[in-house]
């Protein structure tokens, strides 16, 4: 009996130092996808930093639901569509002040841009509203009001929620994510979506991701277009993993998409 209360601190501190800290995320992918007679690869890079350091919740790429920490973001993508290639740039960056966010966004693809800028309030640690504008290039300005708010359970396991809607309420999304520790150092979650328009049917999404442990994962996702995914990732330390994935359609046997790529958090 003294022994197991000798030892219970030092499972605490281990416990502690299990949970890593990084600042920036980098990630090289390439995806093939055939579309019957159409062969579309891509070749990405997207990378982000941010000016605090991230918490994992034990798996190694998983955050917390809200992260309140200011950051810049960019990628690039190489597109190759049966030999004719066009580029897709990304860039943007979050700025937190006090429980204040100001954020935007720059996409561009070839000949059409999209711009974004909103603000975000933190009413408290575990719910921030956002109101969005977007334009894009040569069509009228949206506007889109978010909320987003994380229920803590018990340790590290949450259940998050994120609304939105546009300006003129034909564009309605809600979204929901569950993560939670299993016994033996293994982990889950799930998320569900749910977006519906005026202009078209329900469309619904899920997925579900394992953790074996912190550095190895499987899952596997379902939508309402009856397309489906299969992925794997492992860090082959604290800093570099490496990640697979394949995507069909069961209407659509001529589709098939492969994933391969590489991340490295620092």
């Amino acid at each position: 009996m003294k022994f197991k209360f000798a030892a219970l601190p030092l499972m605490l501190a281990s416990a502690v130092v299990s949970a890593e800290q990084y600042n920036s995320f980098t990630d090289v992918d390439y995806t093939a996808a055939d579309y019957g007679s159409v062969d579309v690869d891509t070749l990405s890079f997207n990378s982000q930093y941010y000016f605090g350091a991230l918490e994992t919740l034990g798996p190694r790429k998983e955050f917390n639901y809200i992260l309140p920490v200011s950051n810049i973001y960019g990628g690039f993508d190489y597109i190759d569509v049966n030999g004719n290639d066009e580029d897709a740039l990304t860039i943007g960056g979050e700025y937190y002040t006090g429980q204040w966010k100001l954020f935007g966004e720059l996409n561009d693809v070839d000949s059409t841009s999209v711009y974004s800028a909103g603000a975000g309030f933190l009413f408290t640690p575990n719910f921030l509203a956002e109101v969005e504008a977007v334009k894009v290039e040569d069509t009228d300005t949206e506007l889109f009001v978010r909320g987003k708010y994380n229920h803590q359970l018990s340790g590290t396991d949450y259940i998050g929620f994120t609304a939105e809607v546009d300006d003129d309420f034909d564009y309605r999304s809600v979204s929901t994510k569950y993560f939670t520790a299993l016994s033996g150092g293994q982990y889950l979650s799930a998320q569900l979506g749910l977006v519906d328009t005026d202009n078209s049917d329900l469309y619904w999404e899920g997925e579900v991701e394992f953790y074996f442990n912190e550095n190895t994962s499987i899952g596997g996702g379902y939508s309402e277009d009856e397309t489906y995914f299969l992925d794997a990732t492992h860090f082959f330390n604290r800093n570099v993993a490496g990640k697979v994935a394949y995507a069909s359609n069961r209407d659509f046997d001529e589709l098939d998409v492969f994933s391969i790529g590489v991340t490295v958090q620092l």
